[in-house]
């Protein structure tokens, strides 16, 4: 009998956290006053995960 791999989901972080453990940070569009993220990290087990953020305008990020 085969064992299928579940999926763990990637738990919602405030972005704050995800630039903290980022390895990759990619700007995917900057329309109408929005900013849309791809950011990447490696997890506990060395595997990369990704997960996609949109910045309005007027936010403030620190890196």
């Amino acid at each position: 009998m085969e064992k299928s791999l579940e999926e763990t989901p990637i738990l919602e972080k405030p972005i704050q956290d995800r630039l903290r453990q980022a390895s990759h940070i990619t700007i995917e569009s900057a329309l109408r006053n929005k900013v849309h993220l791809n950011i990447s990290w490696y997890d506990v087990h060395g595997e990369q995960q990704s997960q996609k953020y949109t910045v309005s305008a007027g936010s403030t990020i620190e890196f």
